[in-house]
Formats: C-alpha cells, sequence, structure tokens
C-alpha cells in the first residue's frame, strides 16, 4: 500500500498519547474523534493518502485535508500527556489494514507516542458492558488506570486489531476501549462511554458529553418517527 504523509503543522510535543478513532460499529469511534477535535480545537498537524483511499477531501476553514487526519492538543494540565488523535470516516480493506497500521504507528512513534488508546465500538447485547483489552509491557497499569473489566476472550478485527498486536513490537504499550453500540445506526450516545475511561488515562483531556447525548436524543426521535411511519404504512399494505 503506498502511502504518502502530509505535514500540515510541526507541533512539538511533551510525552504525547495516540487516541485512535477509525469507523465501528455505530460509528461511535469516528463519533468521538470527531467530538474531541472540535470541542477541544485542535490542530491539525499531518494527513495520509493514498490511491487505495477514496478519493474525498475535507474542507475546513482554510484547510483541505485526506481522508487520514492527525490532530494535536497541548495539555493544560500540569505534567500532563499531550495528545495526538489519528482519525477518518472510511474503513481500511482487510488487505489495507497491516500496511496502514504499520504506517500509522510509525508515525506516532516519530511523535513520541509510547502509549497508543484505541476506541472500538463492539456489537450490543444484554447485559453488555465497556470493556478493555490491553497489550505491551505496561497493559495492566493501563488496565487499571482505565477502571474497565477486561476482555479475556474473544477477537478484535480490522485496523484496530492489527494495531493491538502490532504496536508492543514497536516498543508501545496500546489498550482498546470496546464500548458497546447499536449496529446500523450512528449511536452517540454509546459514543459517550468513551469519555470516562479516557479521561482516566489521560487526566486534563476530557470534553463535555452533553453535545453527544443531545445528538442522542435527536436520532433516537428519528428512528421512533420512521419505525412510526412505516407502522402506519404495514396498514395499508395488509
Amino acid at each position: 500500500m503506498d502511502i504518502e504523509t502530509i505535514q500540515y503543522n510541526d507541533m512539538s510535543f511533551k510525552d504525547p498519547v495516540a487516541v485512535i478513532g477509525f469507523p465501528s460499529i455505530g460509528l461511535t469511534s469516528s463519533i468521538m474523534a470527531n467530538m474531541y477535535v472540535k470541542s477541544l480545537e485542535m490542530v491539525p498537524i499531518a494527513g495520509m493518502a493514498s490511491p487505495s483511499m477514496p478519493p474525498y477531501c475535507l474542507v475546513n476553514g482554510d484547510s483541505s485535508m485526506p481522508p487520514l487526519r492527525f490532530y494535536g492538543y497541548k495539555n493544560k494540565r500540569k505534567n500532563g500527556h499531550d495528545v495526538i488523535v489519528c482519525m477518518t470516516e472510511y474503513s481500511p480493506k482487510p488487505e489495507d489494514c497491516y500496511s496502514l497500521a504499520n504506517r500509522v504507528l510509525l508515525y506516532l512513534r516519530q511523535k513520541g507516542v509510547k502509549t497508543v488508546i484505541a476506541m472500538e465500538g463492539a456489537p450490543k447485547f444484554e447485559n453488555s458492558q465497556v470493556l478493555a483489552v490491553a497489550a505491551g509491557p505496561n497493559s495492566k497499569k493501563l488496565l487499571k488506570k482505565s477502571g474497565l473489566p477486561a476482555m479475556t476472550d474473544g477477537m478484535i478485527r480490522g485496523l484496530t486489531g492489527v494495531l493491538l498486536y502490532m504496536a508492543p513490537n514497536k516498543g508501545m504499550d496500546i489498550i482498546t476501549i470496546m464500548v458497546p453500540a447499536n449496529a446500523g445506526v450512528p449511536d452517540p450516545g454509546s459514543s459517550a462511554s468513551f469519555i470516562e475511561p479516557i479521561s482516566k488515562l489521560i487526566p486534563g483531556f476530557k470534553t463535555n458529553p452533553s453535545e453527544l447525548l443531545k445528538e442522542a436524543q435527536i436520532i433516537q426521535q428519528q428512528l421512533e418517527t420512521a419505525q412510526h411511519n412505516l407502522s402506519d404504512t404495514s396498514q395499508y399494505i395488509g
């Protein structure tokens, strides 16, 4: 996979932590990554482009950026970690995940990242809960700090799964936070479940869930209206 890195800002970072949000079930990861970038006014620092990526450009103010983007945040908390958010709206093809994960981790390592937090949506079932899985020399510390129960058995697919086994080989710790979400529709309400554990892992990096929850209410109302309309239609058909 031929990948080009485009630099936008030569921001310096203090012991940065990376937060990764690729599309997942309910688009929870993408929604949360967008929320961080907008609410915390994060600065675009780089992008990645490839012939294998969808041909679109994200326009924001006077900047035009490729599908995969990196944003920087300077933590105002004393002795706090700076943050780099990596995000996109598209899901990589299975055959591209290895090369893309490798390139993303190499870029983050060049920026001084030693810890990666990957956000992932999981299918929602009865009694499902937010879980975490970590890898690397400090995995137990990360799990304890997150306050989440560990997933001890299962499979994580896609780019997040590749990152999980690849990061430790590059000298990085990684923790994946899995939030139960509704499949097939955007689920901003579930996205809000990322906020608390990530704020424990990165003190000083937190956004207000109220906007996400407001959006969740709007989506719920739209779903209820659609279901009501379908019910009315079925009466006429029957």
